[in-house]
């Protein structure tokens, strides 16, 4: 890879990241996640496990900075040399999919994106995805 490229050059590391999908945990694997498609709410796309870890660290209340320290944090004193390129790569590739928001500020993430959907009031969680664009399935 070269020194630079755009996607994690335009990667503010000062600006807050939340998630703006909804999300399942899947059975199977431990930590495996899937996005809720919006179109389609009874599809999911499984996320890398590089893109689920981001995606679940961005809660809106931490700025990539915190990401990439917490992560740094996770490997003792083995840190990757590519680790923070890295990072700073899945958080512009969630930015452009429209998964994760970055923001000037904190905030806290609305009811169904908060938790997976599987532990949200199926009622509750229902009136959000409408408001927040996901389709009904038709049946």
């Amino acid at each position: 890879m070269s020194g630079s490229d755009s996607v994690t050059d335009s990667v503010n590391r000062e600006h807050y990241c939340s998630r703006a999908n909804a999300y399942t945990r899947m059975t199977g694997g431990v930590g495996d996640l899937a996005l809720v498609d919006k179109r389609n709410p009874q599809e999911t796309v499984k996320l890398e496990p590089w893109l689920a870890t981001v995606f679940l660290l961005a809660d809106g209340q931490h700025t990539v900075n915190d990401l990439i320290l917490h992560l740094r944090g996770q490997y003792g004193g083995n840190v990757p040399v590519e680790l923070e390129r890295t990072i700073l790569s899945v958080v512009g590739r969630l930015v452009e999919s429209g998964t994760v928001q970055l923001s000037d500020l904190p905030h806290d993430l609305p009811y169904h994106l908060a938790r997976p959907v599987e532990e949200l009031d199926p009622e509750e969680a229902k009136r959000y995805l409408q408001e927040d664009g996901y389709c009904q399935p038709l049946r």
